[in-house]
């Protein structure tokens, strides 16, 4: 019996020691199973990672492929890009100063009437071109009426002393009359056809015609443009009364003020440049005066000078900007006008530095301009380059192009 029990008892110790490795050695597989599985997991992300980093860095290569301008020898030939160098050199020191057009009242035109009378009609409005002779306005002129009906009494009176100096020449060729009677009727026959010709002046010199009825029309003297009308149907108008204003606008004045302690010269003749607020285009005028003292209260000169363009965006009363040259020049770094090209609203010049492939890389580097010469030819660089650089002097808009094509196609 207690041989069993003790068999019993191993038994039971054996069971409980299987069951015990049992279990530790699943514990073991287990952890040995994640282990190996956060490996790889591990492993994969920091291949993923490599394989992003390699991906964005062929990415950051192909980008700064796009953003690299380059051409060969053969190319710039080709495309006619040409290089200088950044040099010291003079440019004319300029000044602004605001003018304005007005009227060149040489070419203007007032109208006022010459007999006092009441509007019947109006013709023309406010900015009609009109041409020399067109009628403007019809008035109703009491001392016409009675101007007309002086003449047609001179005349009625004129052909009575015709009729008398006739037959008192018949007669007394005929040996009938007297020749202080044929003397008389010659005498009354000259004075009324000075009357005649006295009351048709008349009429002439009021710009009136013997059949107009007592009417008078008012006529444009000159071709140009209705610049002012001050006139209305059924207002009475006097002798003194300007009525209408008539410009010429294909030639118009540029007046401005000079200070007497600038350095800017100014002579008569001189041709000078000036810009449109509006538009920004140029234009020339020539110096036609200024005056030979200077103000006494603010010690300037007033200087007119003569448009020698009829743009039809110039027109009188446009503020305008004038441009004069310094009398002094200065030295300063300067590259070729063609060489500026804007690129995002920043002025920049491409400077050129050679490549181990025999051509050149361009780079778009920001400049701060100044002067120009007179002639356009040169522009002052006041920051970004320094004297002695390769930049593109010719064809620099060629390059732009291709670098805002790169950029284009690089945001696509």
């Amino acid at each position: 019996m207690s041989i069993r029990l003790k068999k019993r008892s191993q038994w039971v110790w054996v069971a409980m020691i299987v069951v015990v490795t049992g279990v530790l050695a699943s514990l073991l597989l287990w952890n040995n199973k994640a282990k190996t599985t956060g490996d790889a997991e591990q492993g994969e992300q920091a291949h993923a990672h490599q394989e992003n980093e390699k991906v964005g860095a062929e990415e950051g290569d192909d980008h700064a492929e796009e953003e690299k301008l380059a051409l060969t020898s053969e190319q710039m030939q080709q495309q006619n890009v040409k290089l200088a160098k950044v040099s010291v050199g003079e440019v004319n020191e300029s000044q602004t100063f605001p003018a304005k057009l007005v009227v060149n009242t040489d070419r203007q035109a007032h109208v006022s009437p010459s007999l006092a009378g009441r509007v019947e009609s109006v013709y023309v409005e406010l900015g009609q071109q009109v041409k020399r002779g067109q009628a403007l306005a019809n008035l109703l002129v009491p001392d016409l009426v009675d101007q007309q009906a002086n003449l047609q009494i001179a005349q009625t009176n004129l052909e009575l002393a015709k009729q008398d100096y006739d037959r008192e020449r018949s007669l007394w060729s005929q040996g009938i009359s007297a020749k202080q009677d044929y003397q008389r009727a010659y005498n009354a026959y000259r004075q009324a056809q000075i009357q005649v010709q006295a009351a048709r002046s008349r009429l002439s010199a009021f710009g009136a015609g013997s059949g107009s009825s007592g009417r008078y029309t008012l006529t444009a003297p000159i071709n140009g443009v209705i610049s002012n009308k001050d006139i209305v149907i059924g207002e009475n108008v006097q002798l003194a009364d300007q009525l209408f204003t008539i410009d010429q606008l294909d030639q118009l004045w540029l007046e401005f003020v000079l200070p007497t302690m600038a350095n800017i010269g100014v002579q008569p003749n001189q041709q000078i440049r000036f810009k449109s607020l509006q538009t920004g285009n140029t234009f020339n005028a020539q110096v036609q005066s200024l005056t030979t003292e200077a103000d006494a209260q603010t010690g300037r000169l007033q200087v007119r000078a003569k448009v020698l363009s009829n743009a039809a965006e110039l027109r009188p009363n446009l503020m305008v900007n004038v441009e004069l040259q310094a009398t002094s020049k200065q030295s300063v770094i300067r590259v070729s006008a063609a060489a500026i090209q804007q690129v995002e609203g920043k002025d920049v010049v491409f400077v050129a530095k050679a490549n181990q492939q025999k051509g050149f890389d361009f780079e778009a580097v920001p400049v701060q301009i100044g002067q120009r010469t007179q002639d356009g030819q040169w522009v002052e660089i006041k920051q970004g380059l320094t004297s002695g650089q390769s930049y593109v002097a010719e064809g620099s808009f060629l390059l732009k192009s291709e670098l805002e094509k790169g950029e284009a196609e690089h945001g696509h």
